[in-house]
């Protein structure tokens, strides 16, 4: 050989640790079994260059391709975690998986979820729909593996509602939480429960708290209203939670399945007593620190407000 040049490659890290390890097996430095292995693939072409090469990017594009069929299959399996974690009429499998999506037997997804074979992009699309999970996320990588969108209040109340109760396909939703972040701000998010392990989160504007401007009090009023046309129209689907701050962001990071986060939690009549002077000043509906105050002064807003007090509902 002639004398040793420097020779900068990028190699992925999952190649430089199978390199890693074949150095201990075989004693040398990682450097030197990597230019062994690189001496070797040329003997073995009888020193044919472009045979070299064609070899070496056959064996590069075999560990790209592990690579995503390892990644993919992590991400299927812990779709199907998140969905059978999920107090549900049966519990999600492979054999229900593969039974949802047309198949006569299980052979086929269980190569999919032991990172065997990849599921063509028809195939992944359907899997997203089937756990609920964004189908960017599954195939490309992008975006976080849950829904969340924002969703904002307006002055129609009908409307708010409407669009609070319409599900994933055009039929209303199983139940509508809304949950407090149980912190002195008071954030409020909203999940949408389809059926099943399906989902989605609804992000806010509104703090349930006193702790709001005169922006966030008009919020909050509209909530105020919105779940008082709720409760009058589908009180049998909405339900109260106050969650913990964790919950709360782990809802708003959306790398967990919502409905999981969510079923742990019993309803809370808070979202009942909100606009109810009957009950809200009642001193044993103390659901937080500041909740009377919060609630007169609501209901103050509202009697003061031009266009607030127009409303009926």
């Amino acid at each position: 050989m002639s004398k040793n040049v420097q020779f900068n490659l990028r190699i992925p890290a999952e190649l430089k640790a199978f390199i890693s390890d074949a150095s201990k097996a075989s004693g040398r430095s990682i450097n030197a079994e990597a230019q062994y292995r690189l001496e070797q693939s040329f003997e073995s072409q009888g020193g044919s260059y472009m045979e070299a090469v064609e070899e070496l990017r056959h064996f590069f594009d075999a560990h790209l391709r592990s690579n995503r069929l390892r990644v993919l299959a992590h991400k299927l399996n812990f779709l199907l975690s998140e969905a059978q974690a999920v107090d549900s009429l049966y519990t999600p499998s492979i054999s229900r998986i593969a039974e949802a999506l047309g198949y006569n037997s299980v052979g086929m997804i269980e190569d999919w979820f032991e990172g065997r074979k990849e599921p063509s992009f028809a195939e992944l699309k359907k899997l997203a729909k089937y756990f609920a999970c964004q189908e960017n996320w599954l195939i490309h990588d992008e975006n976080k593996p849950f829904k969340t969108e924002r969703f904002e209040f307006g002055f129609d109340i009908e409307d708010n509602a409407s669009r609070l109760m319409k599900g994933d396909d055009g039929n209303e939703v199983t139940s509508l939480w809304f949950a407090r972040n149980n912190t002195e701000n008071g954030e409020l998010i909203v999940i949408k429960h389809y059926d099943g392990w399906h989902g989605s989160v609804l992000s806010t504007r509104v703090h349930v708290s006193n702790k709001v401007g005169v922006g966030g009090s008009e919020h909050r009023a509209l909530l105020s209203l919105t779940l008082k046309y709720l409760c009058k129209h589908h009180l049998q689907k909405i339900k109260g939670a106050l969650i913990s701050e964790l919950d709360y962001n782990e809802l708003i990071w959306a790398k967990e399945n919502p409905i999981k986060i969510i079923d742990k939690y019993h309803h809370n009549p808070w979202i009942e007593d909100m606009w109810d002077s009957s009950m809200y000043s009642k001193k044993s509906n103390n659901y937080w620190k500041g909740w009377h105050e919060m609630c007169m002064s609501n209901a103050f807003y509202i009697h003061e407000n031009e266009l607030l007090s127009r409303i009926t509902v």
